[in-house]
């Protein structure tokens, strides 16, 4: 609303849609068809519901591919990002201490009873997601779970190695490195096996961006180094924990194949989709008719069809193309931040979509695809709108 109440030209400033601007447009048109459309048994007002949480995913987008930076600006979100981090931490290791999740203090139980009308179906009073099958605590911090912790500690590790390569003031190096650690630590409180994975493949990615092979190597030494950690000196709940996730064994790696192969066949048997409000578990979801949901590519295949899930892969791919593309623009260290973060969060993040309703983790999920819209706006001529 700024840009058209402040801008003066802006019926004469030319637009230069780009693949993910026009994939963004198509699929916020398309998911909308589906809210009018007599499809499914959903209401009208859960339809519409669910269509905000696609919605808000476009309008982030389109607010980055809008936006102009300066330098100092961008050194301020990036310093947010981290003080994110370093204030979740803090709270980890509070709850560490006293063995008790912080949302136990605030009501968290009584809120979600409130929404779902249901009382969670977890354990220690909290969703399920709080605790391993071992019966590990699963801590989030001030996150709404330990799920969207994690996702959020890749974005902070991105943006804390991006720092570290690229300071020249050594101290400050030394800063941002244990910066990164920390986002680590955060992440393994979480005890998220799907960000961990994220983590991997970002460092592997990283490497090949940056044609640091090197970095391959030694990250391959660290997987091994890892796992052998675990099966040397680990205690036996952790040790089965990982033969359990790499044999499937465990009851939440099963819950994961029985949600897939529920909204596969839901695919197969609807290729257009069953509506709305049919899978997942974003706001708008009706409980009784759900199908599936472990997987954000099911979910979205499941209700608007495979024409809206190829689409969706598209977007994902140009999203990391274009992010790159922009990080290897000629440019300050300030120019290449945010595309770097964008590209690599993106692509480590594929992990976590496959394995739960991810785009629902409103923290990573606003602040990527706005980055995502950055990255594509700096591919443009030199005629940026400015905000």
């Amino acid at each position: 609303m700024s840009w058209l109440l402040y801008r003066k030209n802006v019926f004469t400033t030319p637009i230069q849609l780009q693949a993910t601007d026009y994939l963004f447009i198509v699929l916020l048109a398309y998911a909308l068809l589906y809210v009018f459309l007599p499809i499914g048994g959903v209401s009208f007002l859960n339809k519409l519901l669910y269509y905000k949480n696609i919605l808000m995913l476009g309008l982030m987008y389109f607010l980055g591919r809008l936006m102009v930076l300066e330098s100092y600006q961008v050194m301020s979100i990036l310093k947010i990002i981290l003080t994110v981090t370093v204030l979740a931490f803090a709270l980890n290791l509070f709850e560490k201490a006293i063995d008790t999740h912080f949302q136990t203090f605030i009501g968290y139980a009584n809120l979600y009873q409130d929404i779902n009308g249901i009382e969670p179906a977890g354990v220690y009073g909290l969703t399920y997601t709080f605790g391993a099958e071992s019966g590990a605590k699963r801590f989030a911090a001030f996150f709404a779970s330990p799920l969207g912790l994690a996702a959020a500690m890749l974005i902070s590790f991105s943006t804390a190695l991006f720092l570290f390569l690229n300071s020249k003031v050594k101290g400050r190096r030394y800063q941002y490195g244990i910066l990164a650690m920390i986002s680590i630590g955060s992440l393994l409180f979480a005890y998220s096996r799907s960000s961990l994975m994220g983590l991997f493949l970002m460092i592997f990615f990283i490497a090949i961006v940056l044609g640091y092979h090197k970095f391959i190597l030694y990250g391959v030494m660290i997987v091994f180094l890892f796992f052998g950690a675990i099966f040397l000196f680990a205690g036996d709940d952790l040790r089965y924990f990982v033969i359990d996730t790499l044999s499937l064994a465990d009851a939440s790696s099963l819950g994961h194949v029985v949600e897939w192969l529920e909204g596969i066949n839901s695919m197969v048997s609807n290729p257009m989709g069953i509506g709305l409000g049919t899978s997942g578990n974003a706001g708008g979801v009706n409980e009784e008719l759900k199908i599936g949901g472990e997987n954000q590519f099911i979910v979205f295949g499941v209700q608007l069809g495979v024409p809206f899930l190829i689409l969706y892969i598209a977007l994902i791919y140009f999203s990391i193309r274009s992010s790159i593309e922009s990080y290897k623009l000629k440019g300050s260290v300030y120019d290449k931040a945010i595309p770097f973060i964008a590209a690599t969060f993106k692509f480590a993040f594929i992990i976590s979509l496959m394995t739960s309703n991810a785009e629902t983790y409103l923290y990573v999920a606003y602040i990527s695809w706005w980055m995502v819209g950055y990255s594509v706006k700096n591919n443009d001529r030199p005629q940026s709108i400015t905000v």
